[in-house]
């Protein structure tokens, strides 16, 4: 059976996690005022609630152990490129150069 059917906790913690993710990159590329305070900060809670879910689960124990721990690393794995994607938007993006 699907981990989140049994736990719907942890698929409301993931949804939340990529919501926070496309949040940061909308706001990276639309850049109102604060935005360099609130994109970080998004990205932040994307890691913490992705991240972070995927790893207590595997912590608690209830399901298959080699499964839930590939599953945190792949996790883990998709959300460090996800910040580098983020951090090249960062550079690279809608103003070409980084204006801090």
């Amino acid at each position: 059976m699907d981990s989140r059917r049994t736990y719907p906790r942890l698929a409301l913690v993931s949804l939340l996690g990529n919501l926070s993710l496309v949040a940061s990159w909308a706001v990276l590329l639309t850049r109102p005022a604060g935005w360099k305070v609130v994109g970080p900060v998004l990205l932040l809670a994307f890691l913490v609630l992705r991240v972070g879910g995927a790893w207590y689960y595997v912590a608690r124990g209830k399901a298959d152990p080699s499964l839930t721990r590939r599953t945190a690393i792949f996790t883990t794995v998709l959300a460090v490129l996800a910040v580098g994607l983020w951090l090249f938007t960062l550079l690279r993006g809608p103003t070409g150069t980084l204006s801090l």
